[in-house]
């Protein structure tokens, strides 16, 4: 059966052709955003894209950041609970959000592989790694996945719980323990029941909180 072709109005192609590779991507991944498919499935010429999209890498770039946008509206639907539950005690409360960011990460990577894939490996010129002064600066209440680990190590520093110079390492080992994560889950681990990964997902969150954690303003390195 064809599949249905996205439409549009008159002035929106541009959105149209986002929409498309959303599509796709959700199924494939960022390399099955293909600018001749992209077209076919809006039901206009390939060369009417370029008045939008110059190269095939701009395409997939525009949609990297619909992928990442849609990736931080799910983690932050999941966030939003967390807060309207948190624990009345400061400290306790930021480390749980924390471990909570971490865990709407990878839930999204099992939920939707297609789009996670895009969304942090599928713009042709790389990822930031957040946690510059520029991001801090610009991340205010923006709902994207490094919005959103920016915000919980900011509680952990206002809480006492994380020392300010450890900001950046404590980026790095955030992204490598959650990714990587995420990553086993979808390419490299044995099927697992759901119980079994939680309890996985639960123990690397705990180490990575506690790890974190226990080099607090104050005490000795």
């Amino acid at each position: 059966m064809p599949e249905k072709r996205t439409t549009y109005h008159h002035g929106d192609l541009r959105a149209a052709l986002v929409t498309a590779g959303i599509g796709l991507a959700r199924k494939g991944g960022p390399q099955a955003v293909v600018l001749r498919e992209v077209t076919r499935l809006v039901g206009v010429a390939p060369n009417s894209a370029y008045g939008h999209f110059k190269t095939l890498a701009a395409l997939r770039s525009a949609v990297t950041l619909q992928a990442q946008s849609e990736m931080g509206e799910a983690m932050g639907r999941h966030l939003d609970a967390v807060d309207a539950a948190a624990p009345a005690d400061p400290r306790a409360a930021a480390k749980a959000y924390l471990r909570e960011v971490g865990r709407s990460y990878i839930r999204f990577a099992l939920d939707e592989p297609g789009l996670f894939r895009t969304a942090m490996g599928g713009s042709p010129v790389g990822l930031r790694i957040p946690g510059t002064p520029e991001d801090v600066r610009i991340a205010g209440d923006r709902r994207e996945p490094d919005s959103f680990l920016l915000r919980a190590l900011t509680r952990l520093i206002e809480t006492g719980s994380l020392r300010p110079e450890d900001l950046g390492p404590a980026v790095i080992a955030h992204w490598a323990t959650v990714h990587g994560l995420a990553t086993m889950f979808l390419d490299l681990l044995a099927p697992m029941t759901d119980a079994q990964r939680e309890s996985t997902i639960d123990d690397a969150l705990d180490v990575l909180v506690d790890g974190l954690t226990a080099r607090r303003t104050g005490s000795a390195a």
